[in-house]
């Protein structure tokens, strides 16, 4: 044991079978005698065997007592993961390149682990529950939705604060994504699904960001199976060549699957960028890897990469930018502003924001409103303070494509949740004097049963009052306010864009 604790001494924490074949080369032991050597039942103090298996083939992760809690022994841990393709090694990758946190409902995208059964491997809950067990993963809560995340401190990845911005950077690339896919051709119109839609199901066992079934002539065989086009989105990673394993994996398998029945796959992958060592093993792999540049062209590409800047800091950007600034980055996304209500819906409020900032002390952005009481939660678009805080306006925003509508049900869902904020702003004890008021802005017009119903509000909410604005008021407001840019961007992209022709 002594020449052992001085392997791994040297050596660090390592795979069983490297130890074995040490031992078969450095004393001449037989395979199967160095395999009993090491096996947990003869190993004693100080060695140590990893409780929780991580290996394929039950292989062992050996080390010495010390070196449990050292820097080093889970970096030497997850190469070892790597150089035996283990599943959970794939997944520690893929959520290091989603800066160690995902919402738990999308663990399966980047486990590379199938979302349901497939005979002979482990579900991504499966896997997710072992990482866990191993003091990998924690389950953490925020803003009432359940998120993995990883351990940042084993694995030198550092905080982020920038989830919501990402999230809503990625729908829109999304959204854009399943545009370009619908007006090539690659997939059936009406069925590509997209990330955070109830009716998006796992193909072949197998969760992707967007999927839709595709019926391209070289896809096309004889089975019954339908063919899939599918594809994940980075929004602010560089995929690195350990990161694109998980994809390749769950590709890969994916395709097998697809191919015992006759159907095929196109697999792409959407990124900021990717390293050279990327690039060759998802080639090799038959994957398409791609950036919002390549696909969408190099002006909408950084005008995107810029959009998750905003978005990481909105309050700063509307407080510190200019009309001409935000009239340009609306200008530069037109190009897939069309598909995506996401987008149309973030650049509303920049505008918004910009508009109401005139005319507050200060300004929040993307505020997560928290009743102390009942603990339900709801998001602020726009809140803004005058008069050192003794005046609090609290903006709700419906970005709508030209010609669109705001319905009974939504103004019904903000009502419902005015309670939540006013129990919020009255918690903050420098704001429980404050005068609150409520807004509803949209780009678009009230249908009129929820211009009946706003109405009716009004006339019951006398100490926090209501009102609205429909596009042409917003508009109005940006002409009183002599905002030359942010009215021609209001009329073109909201109110008088070509679009609004079909709307009608």
């Amino acid at each position: 044991m002594t020449r052992l604790s001085d392997f791994l001494s040297h050596e660090g924490p390592s795979r069983s079978s490297v130890v074995s074949d040490w031992l078969v080369k450095t004393e001449g032991l037989s395979s199967d005698a160095a395999r009993k050597r090491l096996s947990a039942k003869r190993l004693k103090a100080p060695l140590r065997a990893f409780p929780v298996p991580l290996l394929p083939k039950k292989e062992a992760f050996l080390y010495l007592q010390e070196q449990r809690y050292e820097e080093r022994f889970w970096l030497k841990f997850l190469d070892a993961m790597r150089e035996t393709g283990s599943v959970f090694g794939l997944s520690i990758d893929g959520m290091i390149a989603r800066h160690g946190l995902v919402l738990a409902s999308e663990f399966a995208v980047i486990s590379g682990a199938s979302a349901s059964g497939v005979k002979g491997q482990l579900t991504a809950t499966s896997v997710a529950e072992r990482l866990q067990n191993a003091g990998v993963l924690q389950l953490r809560n925020f803003d009432g939705l359940d998120y993995w995340e990883v351990r940042r401190d084993v694995f030198g990845i550092p905080d982020y604060s920038g989830n919501r911005a990402r999230d809503l950077t990625e729908k829109i690339l999304l959204d854009g994504l399943r545009d370009w896919v619908r007006n090539m051709g690659m997939a059936a119109y009406n069925q590509v699904k997209i990330r955070g839609e109830q009716d998006r199901r796992p193909v072949s066992s197998y969760l992707f960001d967007l999927a839709g079934p595709s019926f391209l002539l070289p896809l096309q065989h004889s089975g019954k199976q339908q063919s899939y086009f599918v594809a994940d989105v980075f929004s602010n990673t560089v995929v690195s060549e350990h990161q694109v394993n998980y994809f390749i994996r769950k590709a890969s398998a994916t395709h097998s699957l697809l191919r015992r029945n006759g159907a095929g796959l196109i697999a792409v992958l959407l990124a900021s960028g990717f390293t050279g060592p990327a690039l060759t093993a998802g080639h090799a792999a038959g994957v398409i890897l791609t950036t919002p540049r390549e696909l969408f062209g190099r002006r909408t590409g950084i005008a995107l990469q810029n959009l998750l800047s905003v978005l990481s800091n909105t309050a700063a950007y509307v407080s510190a930018g200019t009309p001409d600034r935000i009239a340009n980055l609306i200008e530069d996304l037109a190009e897939i502003e069309g598909a995506s209500g996401n987008l149309r819906g973030v650049l509303f409020e920049l505008l918004a924001a910009y508009l109401a900032r005139r005319t507050a002390v200060s300004i929040d952005m993307g505020v997560r409103a928290s009743d102390p009481e009942t603990g339900k939660t709801a998001d602020i678009d726009i809140l803004t303070f005058s008069n050192q805080g003794s005046h609090c306006h609290v903006i709700e925003c419906k970005g709508r494509s030209p010609g669109g509508t705001v319905d009974v049900r939504e103004v019904e869902n903000w009502i419902r949740r005015l309670p939540i904020f006013t129990a919020h702003l009255k918690a903050q004890s420098h704001l429980r004097e404050s005068k609150i008021n409520f807004a509803l802005w949209t780009s678009g017009t009230f249908e009129p049963d929820a211009r009946l119903m706003l109405e009716n509000e009004k006339r019951k909410r006398i100490k926090h009052p209501i009102s609205w604005k429909e596009g042409k008021d917003v508009l109005q407001l940006a002409l009183e306010g002599k905002e030359k840019g942010i009215a021609n961007a209001l009329r073109e992209h909201f109110l008088h864009h070509p679009l609004s022709l079909i709307a009608g």
